[in-house]
């Protein structure tokens, strides 16, 4: 009778090992899913810029290249640090300008920030009324104050120029053009 019971205690305790196992890998399970929840909700929640309005090219005393960026996360951006390259489409000249620009305040969510870049360098284009198209390649880095961590955009935008005195439209660069700008920068040993 002692061996039955024997086995009888060893078989409880071989199902209680089983449970207690398959009840840690649940809890895994569990501390595995909430903690990718919790990072894809951070990252869903830290700040990102975006134009609501097109980037556009304004004609005053020399032209002007004008973008306001909106913040349209939920955290605040602080630290907003940008660099601004503009350039020939042809991509054969030095930039015509290299810009940083570092703005202190905060730009909490649903705020906006305007970046005007002179042209002045194209102003002798601008008098034969046909300017030829340019590359604006813009670099934001900002900080997320919530979740302490530094994010960094790139913006790759191509004006189309002028022709006959009219501003032509600014648009996004093509998959094929980011391509070439980066040779561009490179052969012109231009960091970001």
């Amino acid at each position: 009778m002692s061996k039955k019971k024997n086995k009888l205690i060893s078989y409880s305790n071989m199902i209680a090992t089983v449970g207690t196992a398959i009840l840690a890998v649940t809890a895994l399970i569990t501390v595995y899913i909430t903690v990718s929840a919790w990072n894809e909700e951070r990252e869903a929640n830290r700040p990102y810029f975006t134009f609501k309005d097109s980037p556009e090219v304004v004609l005053r005393e020399s032209p002007e290249f004008e973008m306001v960026f909106t913040n349209v996360g939920e955290h605040p951006a602080v630290s907003l640090w940008s660099k601004s390259i503009v350039f020939q489409a042809g991509l054969k000249e030095k930039p015509v300008t290299i810009d940083e620009y570092a703005l202190v305040n905060d730009i909490p969510k649903n705020a906006s920030a305007t970046l005007l870049i002179s042209l002045e360098g194209i102003n002798k284009q601008k008098t034969l009324k046909d300017v030829l198209p340019y590359f604006f390649v813009i670099v934001l880095r900002y900080e997320d104050p919530i979740i302490n961590e530094s994010f960094e955009q790139t913006l790759y935008i191509k004006w189309n120029g002028m022709k006959g005195g009219e501003i032509l439209t600014t648009n996004h660069a093509e998959e094929a053009e980011k391509e070439q700008i980066i040779q561009y920068f490179k052969q012109n040993k231009i960091n970001l």
